[in-house]
């Protein structure tokens, strides 16, 4: 199943009463970790209908998210639960559907501000130019040439002059 599938509408306003966090469909949540993948979708696509506003709107609240980056992020967030099968680790008698997709996305947030945080390998790193090459000519150009068997003083001596 795919996001495509699901319909998202542009009806993104905060506040209403089709913004707010539904009652649990218990239905619903435990027939998402059936194995009959028909059934699952089913499942899926009504708790994403169910859900979706209310997290989005959760997002422009809760962690202060731009309209553009609340709707990429729950986007990302749904598609990670249907990826990862976030629903087989709910449990209805630990917490409510709510309450978990909340700290799930609280969790998604996270990760996704620190993954973002990151520096690319080197990012902050001063770059120092080597010339390897050089150095090579000069090997070569040792006289007597210099061998694995050199003694450590010839390397030493042929170190100093450098």
């Amino acid at each position: 199943m795919s996001l495509t599938n699901v319909t998202m509408t542009q009806d993104t306003q905060i506040g209403g009463p089709s913004g707010k966090f539904p009652a649990t469909h218990w239905s619903a949540a435990r027939v998402a970790r059936s194995d009959d993948p028909a059934d699952r979708n089913r499942a899926l696509e009504a708790i994403i209908a169910a859900y979706w506003k209310p997290i989005y709107k959760y997002l422009r609240i809760r962690w202060g998210k731009s309209n553009e980056d609340a709707k990429d992020l729950t986007q990302a967030f749904f598609t990670r639960l249907i990826e990862k099968e976030y629903l087989s680790d709910f449990d209805p008698s630990k917490a409510r559907l709510r309450t978990f997709l909340r700290v799930c996305v609280d969790h998604f947030v996270a990760n996704e501000a620190k993954a973002a945080s990151r520096l690319k390998r080197g990012g902050s790193a001063q770059h120092v130019s080597l010339d390897f090459d050089a150095a090579e000519t000069e090997l070569t150009r040792a006289k007597p040439p210099l061998q694995l068997s050199s003694s450590p003083e010839r390397i030493d001596e042929f170190l100093e002059k450098e």
